[in-house]
């Protein structure tokens, strides 16, 4: 038992007793378990709150804002033209040729043609120059006129925006054809920036094949420098 002031008379009462025995004021209530678990919870949570720090927030100008750097992309070297040079064992004779750059159909063909790729080119030597069409397999085309060892093809060529009609020529089963005007085409391949080939190919549709020019200009002083040697 606990004794406990009455907090009218403030003499000492029992903690169990419902009055005061001295003034008949009511004893004061014990305060429970459960009610003190609360307050000591609510006490943590404030004391919590208390010691968590705060950050400070600074406003910063638009001016002192740091900018995003812009990068800019580089546009794409496009392939150039290249040369090479064959040497005649024989005859010692020497022969030069500029290249374009690999040019794949504009529509995948079918088997056996899947793979077919091909090169617009100028060869030369002491005293001629010619322009050809190399292909990786020899080229099956339709609607030729057979000639004595040779093939006729009338087809059509687009010079940047300029379409004109031209002749070729390929050997039987040869895996190049030939620009039957030679000069002519040598001054579309310098004053143009690209070049489309339409093919007739047995078992397809029209077949083209576009020729960057870029760099076929220098690549041409290059091999006839050497073929004037």
């Amino acid at each position: 038992m606990a004794l406990v002031k009455c907090k009218e008379c403030g003499e000492e009462v029992s903690n169990k007793a419902k009055t005061c025995p001295k003034c008949g004021a009511k004893a004061p209530k014990k305060t429970s378990a459960f009610t003190w678990l609360v307050l000591i919870f609510i006490i943590f949570i404030i004391y919590s709150v208390s010691q968590t720090p705060t950050t400070p927030v600074h406003s910063v100008s638009s001016s002192s804002s740091p900018k995003p750097l812009v990068t800019r992309k580089a546009s794409p070297v496009k392939p150039a033209w290249t040369t090479s040079t064959s040497k005649d064992k024989m005859t010692g004779k020497v022969s030069a040729y500029a290249s374009s750059p690999i040019a794949f159909p504009s529509k995948k063909m079918g088997f056996p043609y899947a793979n077919v790729n091909a090169w617009l080119g100028v060869g030369c030597n002491k005293k001629d120059e010619w322009v050809y069409i190399g292909f990786n397999n020899s080229p099956n085309l339709a609607n030729t006129q057979t000639k004595d060892g040779y093939n006729l093809i009338q087809t059509r060529i687009k010079w940047d925006d300029t379409i004109k009609k031209t002749t070729l020529t390929q050997e039987w089963q040869s895996s190049f054809i030939h620009f039957r005007n030679g000069n002519s085409a040598i001054s579309n391949i310098v004053n143009s920036k690209t070049a489309l080939l339409e093919l007739q190919w047995h078992g397809e549709q029209g077949t083209y094949f576009e020729f960057s020019l870029n760099g076929s200009s220098a690549a041409l002083k290059k091999i006839r420098a050497k073929c004037s040697q």
